[in-house]
């Protein structure tokens, strides 16, 4: 770079023109695209593209300039850029003056020689920013030019000891105006002749702020003309982008940038103040029912755990009423899909994650959701169904309905204990599930229950229960059964409640009981009408038995002189007959 020292013109009339339009135009036109370039440096990243193509273009007509017009030399005043006397980017205001970082620090001209290339502009880019930044200990523009080592570019600059004294200087440039006109040599009354300069300025009024059209507005034009065609398409793919970018969850996204922070070998320091955050992640994930990512946050948490947080606090706060209600809104609101997330979340958690299971099955409004969680705490406790034993005494029917419901599905004889507990609930909703329960136990195991739930049973739950006893025969059951027939409110029952009762009889009973059952039909009493259904019921539940004692007990019958009897006793036959 070849730096000298000159003093700026003192003159204020114009020079005789020694350049032409052509070159004035694209010289012009260049120091507009250099503070174009500028206002875009200052705006955005070094790396950003538009910055890249706006260098890129700078240096490529830096060339071309020179290259078709010479030499070039720009002088600086403190609010205009000239060449040869001729304005070309006169200041508009004190924020779009592009002269005056030159004039400041000095800088009188820059001459431009033929095969000036990318580097040296870019330094001269990379200097004005330098010096016009925020940054006042980034040294004087003379000195940046000076250091950047411009192989193209001639600096003229003022030297410092050169300012007191000498007209043009900045302290007389700057000076304030006087308060009278400066006497000149135009006679009074006469308008003085405009210069050059001046005639230049008053054009420039109607400048853009960045760009200096002229003659160029067809590429102006055509450059509105292709941004309007790309227009319609552009904001559809920044709608897109747009769309995509906000379609996934903060938290999703916090959890994607602490897998990648990891990834790229974070410190144990970095690692630490990832973790710190992740305890937010987790309680936001669960607000907002990300199950997969609080899942995710778990884990995070667990690889690295922190003094900060405890699992267990972390557990007391899930089980919470407030907690457990927004999990069930949130779950309710999701299908299949956030049910399945739901329960690998649980799964997760431990053994905790019956509890909040539980509880969230007491609470759901849904009938999908709780039949998926009853499935799934099923299938967790299907080893140790006494995991569910606490949830017996709890004080909701609903709550101990549901738990006996999936004890029923997890049957086997571990679950006779727990039924038995069941059975003494003080609402019959609860009695009445725990005989379906039973229903999935061997019934040698269930008839105690069974015989201990007819107490106080309603008809409907009287004939369930009465179904259930008929599963295979059996002595005791047949004796208890036919204590029913004995009690003297028989008759009163409901009809339902006798058919069940002859029913089970029939389907328990065996030799043990033909002779009650014979007893019981030879029973007198001549004015009852009731005793004549009652005595073909017994007669069919002796063909039931089918035993050779209880063929012989209705053969006996059908030989006696008594026409009820014997009238029952051959119904009784007929039936065996049609039936084999």
């Amino acid at each position: 770079m070849n730096v000298s020292s000159t003093r700026p013109e003192t003159s204020g009339h114009a020079r005789e023109r020694t350049v032409s339009d052509a070159t004035l135009k694209a010289a012009a036109w260049w120091v507009s695209q250099l503070a174009r370039t500028l206002k875009t440096c200052r705006l955005y990243d070094a790396s950003n593209p538009a910055v890249l193509r706006f260098r890129d273009e700078l240096a490529t007509s830096a060339h071309k300039l020179v290259e078709d017009h010479g030499p070039l030399t720009l002088r600086f005043q403190s609010d205009d850029v000239t060449l040869e006397g001729h304005s070309l980017y006169p200041a508009r205001s004190r924020d779009d003056n592009l002269a005056y970082p030159f004039h400041r620090d000095g800088v009188r001209g820059l001459t431009l020689h033929p095969e000036i290339d990318a580097n040296d502009v870019n330094a001269l880019v990379d200097a004005l920013l330098a010096a016009t930044g925020p940054n006042l200990d980034d040294g004087d523009l003379v000195t940046l030019l000076w250091e950047a080592h411009l192989a193209h570019v001639d600096v003229d600059y003022l030297p410092a000891e050169g300012d007191v004294g000498e007209g043009g200087t900045p302290a007389a440039e700057n000076a304030a105006a006087p308060l009278l006109p400066w006497p000149t040599a135009v006679p009074a009354g006469e308008e003085p002749t405009p210069t050059a300069e001046e005639v230049q300025e008053a054009k420039a009024e109607g400048r853009s702020e960045d760009w200096q059209l002229g003659e160029m507005t067809v590429e102006v034009e055509a450059s509105f003309v292709e941004l309007d065609a790309l227009s319609a398409t552009e904001v559809e793919r920044f709608r897109a982008e747009y769309a995509n970018e906000h379609r996934i969850p903060p938290v999703t996204a916090a959890l994607a940038i602490a897998a990648a922070c990891r990834r790229a070998q974070a410190n144990e320091h970095d690692r630490g103040e990832i973790g710190k955050f992740m305890p937010r992640v987790l309680r936001s994930a669960l607000s907002n029912g990300a199950w997969a990512d609080a899942l995710a946050a778990l884990r995070e948490l667990r690889d690295e755990p922190l003094a900060e947080w405890s699992e267990e606090t972390f557990v007391q706060e899930l089980l919470q009423p407030v907690s457990i209600q927004r999990t069930c809104e949130k779950l309710d609101a999701q299908g299949e899909a956030g049910r399945a997330d739901f329960l690998a979340l649980a799964r997760e958690i431990g053994d905790v994650g019956v509890d909040w299971s539980t509880l969230v099955l007491s609470e759901s409004q849904l009938r999908e959701t709780r039949l998926a969680l009853a499935q799934a705490l099923a299938s967790r406790c299907h080893e140790n169904p006494e995991r569910l034993a606490p949830w017996l005494s709890d004080g909701r029917w609903y709550v101990v309905r549901n738990i006996v419901h999936i004890l029923g599905w997890i049957g086997g004889p571990e679950i006779v204990g727990l039924l038995g507990t069941a059975l003494k609930h003080t609402d019959a909703r609860v009695r009445e599930q725990v005989v379906g329960a039973l229903g999935n136990v061997e019934l040698k195991l269930s008839r105690p229950l069974l015989v201990r739930a007819l107490d106080g049973a309603d008809t409907r739950l009287f004939c369930q229960i009465m179904h259930q006893l008929s599963g295979g025969r059996d002595p005791a059951t047949s004796r208890f059964v036919f204590a029913f027939l004995q009690q003297e409110k028989f008759a009163l029952r409901p009809a339902e409640e006798k058919r069940a009762i002859y029913a089970a009889l029939a389907s328990v009973g065996g030799d043990e009981i033909v002779g009650d059952l014979e007893a019981e039909l030879l029973r007198t009493n001549w004015f009852d009408r009731q005793i004549e259904i009652h005595r073909h019921n017994v007669a069919r539940c002796l063909a039931r038995i089918g035993t050779p004692r209880a063929l012989e007990a209705l053969e006996r019958g059908a030989k006696s002189r008594r026409a009820p009897v014997r009238q029952a006793a051959e119904s009784a036959l007929a039936w065996i007959g049609g039936t084999s």
